[in-house]
């Protein structure tokens, strides 16, 4: 069973991948097509480096455990646009 603190914390895992998403749907739009994968890699990076080092705040434990759903969610999303960045154009 799960309890409350696990549930929100779900919740806000879903609300970040849905704000990663439109906001990367966003700066796609408005950057040019031979431009987006190193848009896309730029950001995976500094998405990694504030991960790996913002200052941990609270208990250590749920910090990591937080920060460590959140870079897979991150990866997951990266890893998703660059593939559809390296896909060829269908005719």
């Amino acid at each position: 069973m799960m309890d409350g603190g696990a549930e929100s914390s779900e919740d806000l895992q879903k609300v970040v991948a849905r704000a990663v998403a439109g906001a990367l749907d966003v700066m796609l739009k408005r950057t040019a097509p031979g431009e987006r994968l190193t848009l896309i890699r730029t950001l995976r990076a500094q998405m990694e480096q504030v991960l790996a080092e913002a200052p941990l705040t609270g208990d250590p434990v749920e910090a990591i455990a937080m920060r460590t759903r959140l870079a897979a969610l991150f990866d997951a999303e990266f890893t998703r646009r660059e593939a559809a960045e390296q896909r060829p154009e269908q005719p």
